[in-house]
């Protein structure tokens, strides 16, 4: 069985988030990232799975890399935040 790290990609439009790490005692901009979690499917050397059963998201250390693990409605409101709001037709 395969039971590596998948690779860790920055959530798009999520702007980062200036905090205290709580492994590496720096205060940095973490990022927020998505993983698969639970049962994935995928092929070992292409670091992705296919399909996961779902999906967790972090706050994760450009330091020292540790991921904190935030709720599903904390991802999405850091996501509305960074996208820009759209303009209403005239």
């Amino acid at each position: 069985m395969f039971f590596g790290q998948f690779s860790i990609e920055p959530v798009d439009g999520a702007p980062p988030l200036e905090k205290v790490c709580g492994r590496c005692s720096n205060i940095a901009p973490h990022v927020l990232v998505d993983q698969p979690c639970g049962i994935a499917v995928g092929i070992p050397f292409l670091r992705r799975p296919f399909w996961s059963s779902h999906r967790g998201y972090f706050l994760a250390c450009p330091i020292c890399g540790q991921l904190n693990e935030i709720s599903h409605d904390a991802a999405q409101a850091m996501i509305r935040k960074g996208k820009p709001e759209s303009q209403g037709a005239p």
